[in-house]
């Protein structure tokens, strides 16, 4: 019992010592996440989890780890502002097959593959996390920091309506929620009352933003994709909802209507919205509110969509085909009227997956130079986690930038990814370091 309590005692005290250390990184190349330039040569100090100083000349702390950048560049840590890390497994297999522990240890497991493709921050819009991102929080698990949404909040046969066919309603026949729904997948929800609760439901869990299906999906069986889901009144009851938290509200949409509606109830937050109109991308930006669509899809294989197989089936490729057909107007669109654009890939799918989130950056270079890609993954997409205000876990420094006073959530790349976005692309071979919060996780310098 003695040794165990000094082993124990011993590795608090060296925990203790090791979140306030102190690391130099030098001779590195400095691009803060905002600027359109690289700085040149210059040394980052960071104390803990926040960085301290930056500058040309920094002398060596006695107690300091230091790390030659090698002339390499440094950028803030990637975020990615649309990813379901609970959805490593088919709806069927998630609902009906796999146990909530083996589900959670592949959760477990796609966050720390998202830290290691560069990925420190990630916004889950969907699926039990709060465990997770626990777990990240306290060191128990690597993973990047995570803002949660909880469980879905779909109206009766919409996005999120994962029943089967023969699988009755909980409403109308007044039995059980069903035990994946239970564990926080989805909340099936119709009316006023039923939205707030749900709404409710998850902040009390530890949502830092709703996710609210306003229209069709492509993965759901029973809802076509010009569907608008929820009335302007139940998605102001979740707008309010969120509003007293003092954070916000993101939808699920592709089609003008619902965008339309759901913009005019005081949802910040478009997701997809690959067939939206100009008239829409219009009031996106008269209304400050953010787009978060998604580029790589139109490179995808039909594995991609359909694991394990080669061709699409019909009934699936006629949700599939007009997204991807809009995706070039919706881009074109979103940087004609310059209006707020997130950087969010929903790579979700098998383990090994998240690697898709890394195609968004060479394919959004159809339209955004390098640089502007960067932006939208880095300072972009702080800008957009902020809404989540007073309820923001994270507020001790700054996301998405190098100054002082950020978290030292930093990347090192061989080359200069402003230039080249296949670096980003490709971190196996450039990606030379990663540290979050200011431990370290990867380091081949």
């Amino acid at each position: 019992m003695r040794t165990k309590f000094l082993t124990l005692f011993f590795s608090f005290i060296g925990l203790a010592i090791y979140s306030q250390h102190t690391t130099l990184l030098k001779n590195v190349n400095v691009w803060d996440g905002t600027s359109n330039v690289l700085n040149t040569n210059v040394s980052v100090l960071i104390k803990g989890n926040l960085i301290q100083r930056i500058s040309k000349t920094i002398s060596e702390p006695d107690d300091a780890i230091v790390i030659d950048g090698k002339g390499h560049t440094l950028i803030p840590g990637l975020s990615d502002a649309h990813v379901h890390l609970s959805a490593t497994m088919s709806d069927k297999e998630s609902r009906n097959e796999a146990h909530w522990m083996y589900t959670a240890v592949r959760t477990a497991k796609a966050a720390e593959n998202f830290l290691m493709l560069g990925f420190t921050t990630v916004r889950d819009l969907g699926g039990p996390v709060f465990g997770i991102k626990r777990a990240v929080d306290e060191g128990l698990i690597p993973g990047p920091r995570i803002y949660p949404s909880g469980a879905y909040i779909s109206q009766t046969s919409g996005h999120g309506d994962f029943r089967s066919s023969n699988e009755p309603s909980v409403q109308l026949s007044g039995g059980q929620m069903h035990p994946s729904d239970l564990l926080g997948w989805s909340f099936v929800v119709d009316g006023v009352p039923e939205v707030l609760k749900a709404a409710r439901e998850n902040l009390r869990k530890g949502a830092t933003q709703l996710k609210v299906m306003a229209g069709g999906g492509i993965s759901s069986d029973f809802d076509p994709i010009h569907s608008v889901q929820f009335t302007l009144e139940e998605l102001e009851a979740a707008v309010q909802a969120a509003a007293d938290w003092d954070t916000y509200v993101a939808v699920h949409i592709y089609e003008s209507k619902g965008a339309i509606r759901a913009l005019k109830a005081g949802v910040k937050c478009l997701d997809h919205g690959h067939l939206i109109d100009e008239e829409t991308i219009k009031l996106i930006k008269a209304k400050d509110a953010w787009l978060v669509p998604q580029a790589f899809w139109t490179e995808t294989p039909a594995s991609f969509w359909v694991p394990g197989k080669d061709t699409i089936p019909e009934p699936l490729l006629k949700k599939i085909k007009p997204v991807l057909e809009g995706t070039d107007h919706v881009f074109k669109l979103a940087k004609k009227y310059d209006i707020n654009v997130g950087f969010g890939s929903d790579a979700y799918g098998d383990l090994g997956y998240e690697s898709y989130a890394l195609k968004e950056f060479t394919t959004r270079t159809k339209w955004y130079s390098p640089l502007e890609v960067l932006k939208q993954a880095t300072s972009g997409n702080a800008r957009l986690l902020s809404l989540s205000g007073k309820i923001n876990p994270y507020t001790e420094g700054r996301l998405g930038v190098i100054r002082a006073g950020a978290y030292a959530d930093l990347l090192i790349y061989e080359g200069n990814p402003l230039e080249n976005i296949d670096i980003v692309a490709d971190p196996e071979k450039y990606l030379k370091f990663i540290m979050k919060d200011g431990k370290i996780f990867k380091n081949k310098l």
